[in-house]
């Protein structure tokens, strides 16, 4: 039982690795984001910044999409490393508590970037390239943080700077989750997409599998547009979950997963401002409890939003000494916020005989369905589906046992528990 109101404040680190930007880039950029087409000079960058280029009344919403801050990339794994150890430090998260003393926590929403040809701006490409790196790095100093995951999925283009607004027209995201499931014994529970770019497609997906999605961004001063790729028009601001419509992700319906809302820290867009926490300290106040999310990215320095973020809650935090504001994990706010209770511990047995897998779980799955992923020879990765037996048992067949290397099951249940079993021919 609460005796305060309490709000919960998770911080979504969309986790990709470092990138690089040439000056050529970063004007092409603008031209195609920004609609301004400028020869690329240093000395042109800098009038920009300093707004000495008439562009029509948005001078100063150029000045910030191009402020030295947010262009000083990491452009190596050793800047990223130095980076996330100074953010991570025991210290440092100290410094940044809670009002409850809880300390600084990170939900780190990994990516795979697979299946592109053209890599301009050298992001870190490869199977486990950035989960590999982030094992390494937070090694010994993971505390109270949580693991996620963040997918941009591939364009036909299969170049790393376009977007896709379509899960159905290639399969690497399941190529993905079936090697993190057999190479490294993994399956996620928490989920934010790509440029949170959802469509109805992904909505479906997700709800077989993953029961968390940290990717709504909408909020009063959104400038989502028909037909744009990230469109949040119509779904819920207030600082919790809803349940989406099978017929529209953005509208609250019947589904089981749940989508938290969660905006970025400085950016021209959908940003976190006095307006919005405000607002999140008067819903818990009202209601008891609420999720305030925000997220940025890994390829810079974190600390300096971080700082920007906390100094801006424990201000407006003086103005409401009823509610308790806490750092937290994205899978502990959002059980405590759904008031989902923890199940015994998942398992699930595997057993294969007569050409016919069985699959057991000493407990129902959060949808009744379970990701299946198969290694055939060839280095060949993909999910299959089973055959539902019970809520707790399924069964599968495949005509190629031959070639099969090796089957992993990944299960989640409601409260968000994720186990894998990998049975190897």
């Amino acid at each position: 039982m609460r005796l305060k109101p309490l709000l919960y404040v998770v911080h979504c680190v969309d986790t990709e690795g470092p990138l690089e930007e040439t000056l050529e880039a970063t004007f092409e950029r603008l031209r195609k984001e920004r609609k301004i087409d400028l020869p690329p000079s240093l000395l042109t960058l800098k009038a920009l910044q300093n707004k000495e280029i008439d562009l029509g009344g948005s001078e100063n919403e150029i000045a910030e999409y191009l402020s030295p801050s947010r262009l000083a990339y990491l452009s190596t794994w050793q800047a990223v490393e130095d980076m996330i150890l100074k953010a991570t430090d025991h210290k440092y998260r100290l410094d940044h508590s809670g009002s409850d003393g809880s300390l600084y926590t990170y939900s780190w929403f990994i990516i795979d970037v697979v299946g592109y040809k053209d890599n301009p701006r050298r992001k870190a490409i490869g199977f486990h390239t950035v989960w590999d790196q982030y094992q390494h790095i937070l090694k010994d100093r993971f505390f109270n943080d949580v693991f996620g995951w963040h997918f941009h999925t591939v364009p036909p283009t299969h170049n790393a700077l376009h977007y896709n607004t379509c899960w159905t027209n290639n399969d690497f995201h399941e190529q993905v989750l079936s090697r993190k499931i057999i190479e490294r014994k993994w399956f996620p529970f928490l989920f934010r997409s790509g440029g949170v770019i959802e469509r109805n497609d992904l909505n479906y997906w997700l709800e077989r599998f993953i029961p968390f999605d940290y990717s709504n961004q909408n909020n009063k001063f959104s400038q989502f547009s028909p037909g744009c790729q990230s469109d949040w028009r119509h779904s819920p601001t207030q600082w919790g979950a809803y349940h989406p419509s099978f017929y529209d992700y953005r509208r609250p319906g019947q589904m089981k997963r749940s989508i938290f809302r969660c905006l970025d820290v400085k950016t021209p867009g959908c940003v976190l401002d006095d307006h919005e926490v405000k607002n999140a300290f008067h819903q818990a106040r009202e209601t008891g409890v609420a999720v305030l999310a925000y997220t940025n990215h890994d390829r810079r320095d974190i600390r300096p939003e971080i700082e920007y973020a906390w100094n801006l809650i424990n201000s407006i935090s003086k103005d409401f000494p009823d509610v308790e504001w806490q750092y937290t994990n994205a899978l502990d706010a959002a059980k405590n916020y759904l008031n989902i209770e923890e199940n015994s511990k998942l398992s699930i047995e595997l057993e294969y005989q007569d050409e016919l897998l069985t699959i057991h779980s000493n407990q129902p799955l959060f949808t009744n369905d379970l990701f299946l992923a198969i290694k055939e020879k060839g280095d060949i990765y993909y999910r299959d589906n089973v055959t539902i037996e019970s809520e707790t048992s399924w069964s599968y067949y495949s005509p190629r046992w031959s070639s099969i290397e090796s089957i992993g099951v990944g299960a989640v249940t409601s409260c968000g528990q994720s186990v894998c079993k990998v049975l190897t021919f």
